[in-house]
């Protein structure tokens, strides 16, 4: 039997999930030292430069989403291959990679270039292993679960080949690490899922990272107007920022009516719900005009809406209803696509960071997000 290596690694573990969504009272995350098992066969050992928070973190914290703990923390980030499994074809030490999902290339969703579908990368998920079914984290000579295949929120992580996807190295890391989850769900929702053309009009509910990504990529495609609807000034001045044409806030007045007004009572092509809000719904598919398409991309298992929908104006107005998850892209394209964007300046992630916190303060930073307060996306740093 051969020997088996480690390397040391500070790490943010989710112990178990809490109903208090005050983290930095219920502390569900603990701060401490693992073990990191070096790869072998088709595996990656990269070195975290930059990890980012997202609402599905939050949602593992309060058990919205089920999982296998403890685990470690993180599905967005991005960092420097250190070392590489004697299968790998396609890295080397010193590339820059932003961690994406799983994927065993060969089901038919792959095969199909819908990678954000496959089979094997849910059963790992949920099984809180890499996709080959191993665990390679260690607490005390114990295994611990890894999160999403991906476990961002370490100074070392080991990832299976096709998770770490090599990008433009002109991108700072700790800006990358934005493109590991939000934003190619929002831009790909716009851009591939929906596939918007030139001309379009749209209406995004809700400026989130997700949304904000969103309106950067009906940027991209050249939409003519682009309605962002939030309930928050300060972010909806980011999206004003960033390039919607008009704003609405849903606090002082009815998205549908304002909608209806900017549009010269036409209503808009697509409307995107990045809430997960039944009412949203309902907002969106109002909004639209004949033939026009709600694209669904926000929601959490563990909620079931019921949504009231006039279904002889859906169908004699041939209005559609689609599901985005993951942006539909195949990742390990997809995510150098956009990294080249922001590297040419057609999109911006800096304009999306609210702050960078070391990752001794994940509870505080997850707790900012849940407030539902201006925090979009905070950036996590691990200790160096």
């Amino acid at each position: 039997m051969g020997w088996i290596y480690f390397m040391e690694s500070i790490a943010a573990i989710l112990e178990k999930p809490t109903k208090n969504g005050k983290f930095s009272e219920s502390k569900p995350a603990t701060i401490c030292k693992i073990e990191v098992e070096e790869p072998t066969g088709e595996e990656v050992l990269v070195e975290i430069v930059a990890g980012s928070l997202c609402h599905t973190d939050v949602a593992m914290a309060l058990g919205n989403i089920n999982e296998q703990y403890p685990l470690v923390m993180g599905h967005e980030g991005a960092g420097i291959v250190r070392q590489i499994g004697d299968a790998v074809t396609t890295l080397s030490p010193g590339d820059h990679v932003v961690l994406g999902r799983p994927a065993c290339g060969i089901c038919e969703y792959c095969r199909q270039g819908r990678s954000n579908l496959c089979d094997e990368r849910l059963t790992s998920r949920h099984a809180g292993t890499l996709r080959t079914g191993e665990r390679r984290f260690y607490r005390n000579g114990e295994k611990i679960y890894h999160c999403h295949g991906v476990s961002s929120f370490t100074q070392f992580t080991n990832v299976t080949e096709e998770v770490a996807i090599k990008i433009n190295d002109k991108l700072p890391l700790d800006e990358a690490t934005l493109l590991g989850c939000g934003v190619f769900t929002g831009a790909g929702a716009v851009m591939n899922t929906a596939n918007i053309e030139a001309g379009s009009t749209v209406a995004i509910f809700g400026a989130g990272g997700v949304g904000l990504s969103a309106l950067q990529g009906a940027v991209v495609r050249g939409a003519v107007t682009i309605i962002v609807v939030d309930m928050i000034s300060e972010k909806l001045q980011v999206a004003k920022n960033l390039g919607a044409t008009h704003t609405i806030d849903a606090s002082e007045e009815d998205p549908v009516d304002r909608i209806k007004q900017i549009t010269d009572g036409r209503g808009v092509d697509y409307a995107f719900d990045v809430v997960g809000n039944s009412r949203v719904v309902e907002q969106a598919v109002e909004s639209l005009h004949s033939m026009g398409s709600v694209i669904l991309v926000g929601t959490t298992p563990a909620k079931k809406h019921t949504v009231n929908l006039n279904l002889y104006d859906m169908v004699v107005r041939e209005k559609s209803i689609i599901g985005s998850f993951n942006g539909s892209y195949n990742l390990q394209t997809a995510i150098p696509m956009l990294a080249d964007l922001v590297v040419a300046g057609r999109m911006s992630l800096k304009e999306m960071i609210s702050g960078k916190r070391p990752l001794s303060e994940i509870n505080e930073a997850m707790e900012a997000l849940e407030s539902g307060g201006t925090a979009i996306r905070q950036v996590i740093l691990p200790p160096k």
